[in-house]
């Protein structure tokens, strides 16, 4: 075993370049914890399976490669919830499986709604763990999720889409999705805390071209009135989502809280 001193002394022996090499390498190594990791965010949204002859079925992903990703557990979830097509509500209880059967629905457009249940994320010494502050006093970031899904059901009309659900980053179409065609014009009011919000707004489709530079075929501002339009112009199933984050009320537990609100629906 070579003591610390005997370290140093071997360090010193080293020609000045290795010194140098290894000092810079030392420092990387030292730092890396520190240096903010570029990773693409993961939120939930919901994708409902239409088979010929077969029961209708949804699943909800948790990810960032739409349409098809990760499983959500059901026991992640909250508030799930089916809005009928005449504008009544029936919570659903769901188990431990990937596929989720459908309730049936009065006929028009449904919509299923879920909600996350809210969870810290810390980046720590010992890389991500789910915990706040409290667990990781020195962690070197924390962040609380609460995310919400929408998921257009069916065909027809109804006016289930007009509901407002309460989620804390909600995103309210203005027009009914489930009689889009592609080139109809789309306006989602997206609402923070029941406030109109402004920021950015994306869109996409499942079989868009993603290059990895640019995952969305939408890239759009709200309004002042939190009004987001965009065209969907490609018949296929679409994702919109939109993403804010605020400070933490107290930031001995954690730093931010991110909020993700996603919407899916068909265009025919």
């Amino acid at each position: 075993m070579v003591s610390s001193n005997s370290a140093g002394s071997l360090f010193r022996c080293l020609p000045a370049r290795t010194r140098v090499k290894s000092t810079v390498h030392v420092l990387i190594w030292l730092l890396l914890p520190l240096v903010a990791v570029p990773a693409a965010a993961h939120y939930p949204w919901i994708t409902v399976q239409v088979s010929k002859g077969e029961a209708e079925t949804f699943r909800i992903h948790f990810g960032h490669s739409f349409p098809e990703d990760g499983m959500l557990r059901a026991d992640r979830l909250d508030g799930v919830r089916v809005v009928h097509s005449d504008g009544n509500v029936d919570a659903l209880e769901l188990e431990e499986r990937e596929y989720h059967p459908l309730p049936g629905t009065a006929e028009g457009a449904g919509m299923i709604v879920a909600e996350q249940k809210p969870a810290y994320w810390s980046r720590t010494h010992e890389g991500g763990r789910r915990a706040s502050r409290e667990q990781y006093p020195d962690a070197f970031s924390c962040s609380q999720s609460a995310n919400s899904m929408k998921a257009v059901v069916g065909e027809g009309a109804g006016v289930a889409w007009q509901h407002r659900q309460g989620h804390a980053l909600e995103l309210v179409p203005l027009v009914d999705p489930a009689g889009l065609r592609a080139g109809d014009p789309l306006a989602v009011q997206v609402l923070l805390h029941g406030e109109p919000w402004e920021g950015t707004v994306r869109g996409t489709y499942a079989g868009y071209p993603r290059d990895g530079e640019d995952d969305y075929a939408l890239t759009v501002r709200t309004d002042a009135d939190g009004v987001a339009r965009m065209v969907p112009a490609v018949a296929d199933y679409w994702l919109v989502q939109a993403h804010a984050s605020e400070d933490y009320p107290d930031p001995a537990v954690c730093d931010r809280r991110s909020y993700y609100a996603t919407l899916t629906f068909t265009v025919r």
